[in-house]
């Protein structure tokens, strides 16, 4: 055997480790004819949907082999229309351009246009010291209750039965039941029954009720109240916690800042960009639809 075998088959063996190393990396996932999807594809195909889709795709195998099942699928139907000269149609070819241009506008816009805008933290400083109504926390109260309807507030029978088993209910607290066990068995309102009477923060201004509101912030934590009566009925309100109003510092709200001043600096930037372009391209529209255009804004 000659040297320049040796070299040949060694050569021969190199690339098949480094094939085979290849497939390690970017394994195949599917084929349909000659089009082969591996998993960096795919990974780039699921980078381009909304986060909330990527998020679920990529914590979800069998989400994720759905789609990849779905591209080959579409492939092979393309394919197929491809073969039997389907898209050489003259509407079809026109439709396919106005799909071709809209994805080029919107992928321009995203990675070109919009891409260098950049909120600074002198930027968020800034807006947090000049809106500093926009960073209050109001108070607030973590709220239990128990509810007992009146079932027609016209019939006295009805409102007078409904508060003697309100009263009821009250006595049972007052001797030492359990508040979250008692709301459980007796509230009518199922919903929160179901997690003994609990009905989460409450902030003034926040309910349909000024009477049910003015018992729920005259109590500290822990505290219970009377019978509270509202246009739907009687309530017994106990307080888990309050807290009071006060100003969210920087740190707590930089995050949520950012994300809104960075939407509207991208809108901004958006329209600057459209317009122009409308400008130098001499973009022109009927009347009528300039002025539907208008009153949309």
């Amino acid at each position: 055997m000659t040297s320049r075998t040796l070299l040949v088959g060694a050569l021969l063996v190199a690339l098949a480790a480094g094939v085979s190393r290849a497939e390690e990396i970017n394994p195949v996932v599917g084929k349909a004819g000659e089009f082969t999807l591996r998993e960096a594809d795919l990974d780039r195909f699921i980078d381009a949907l909304p986060p909330e889709a990527q998020q679920q795709l990529r914590k979800n195998p069998e989400q994720r082999a759905l789609l990849a099942r779905e591209i080959l699928q579409t492939r092979a139907i393309a394919m197929k229309a491809r073969k039997d000269g389907f898209d050489r149609k003259p509407e079809v070819r026109e439709r396919l351009g106005y799909f071709v241009d809209d994805f080029l506008a919107r992928e321009y816009l995203t990675k070109v246009v919009i891409a260098s805008v950049k909120v600074s933290d002198a930027e968020l400083h800034a807006y947090y010291k000049e809106h500093p109504k926009e960073f209050v926390m109001p108070e607030q109260a973590i709220v239990r209750h128990i509810f007992i309807g009146i079932a027609d507030v016209a019939d006295s029978q009805a409102k007078t039965a409904a508060r003697s088993k309100a009263e009821g209910v009250l006595e049972r607290l007052k001797k030492g039941e359990d508040f979250a066990a008692v709301a459980a068995e007796a509230s009518e309102d199922t919903e929160s029954a179901k997690e003994g009477g609990l009905l989460g923060a409450i902030t003034p201004g926040q309910t349909n009720s000024e009477e049910f509101e003015k018992a729920v912030f005259a109590l500290k934590a822990g505290e219970m109240s009377g019978l509270v009566e509202s246009p739907f009925g009687y309530h017994i309100v106990k307080v888990d916690e309050r807290k009071e109003k006060r100003a969210l510092p920087f740190d707590e709200v930089k995050d949520a800042l950012r994300t809104k001043l960075q939407a509207e600096a991208e809108q901004k930037k958006l329209r600057e960009f459209v317009d122009e372009v409308a400008k130098q391209a001499g973009l022109e529209l009927p009347a009528d639809t300039e002025k539907q255009s208008g009153e949309g804004k």
